[in-house]
């Protein structure tokens, strides 16, 4: 399971938007993946708490109230789902309460 969350990790890292991501200095993105990721345990759920990471650290100037809430939705909720079937059910119940 370490090996696995090790690899997660991993792609996360290696993808374009993260790269992006360690060009700027943005402690509170960075503080975020790591306690998000950290219990990730599939590969769906690291790139929907990457994503939320993203829109709460790099982009929260630019979103809505609901916006944001979703995405702090998002973060509590997904973190140690394994089921992808799973995930999708949660990120619909988190738009469902903020009306997106």
């Amino acid at each position: 399971m370490r090996n696995l969350a090790y690899l997660l990790l991993s792609i996360t890292l290696a993808s374009p938007l993260s790269a992006l991501a360690l060009g700027t200095d943005n402690p509170d993105y960075d503080q975020c993946i790591l306690q998000s990721l950290r219990n990730s345990q599939s590969s769906m759920a690291a790139g929907v708490i990457r994503r939320s990471c993203e829109a709460l650290y790099r982009n929260g100037e630019q979103l809505l109230p609901r916006e944001k809430s979703y995405h702090v939705c998002v973060l509590q909720n997904v973190q140690n789902v394994r089921d992808e079937f799973a995930v999708q059910q949660i990120l619909r119940a988190c738009q469902r309460q903020n009306q997106m």
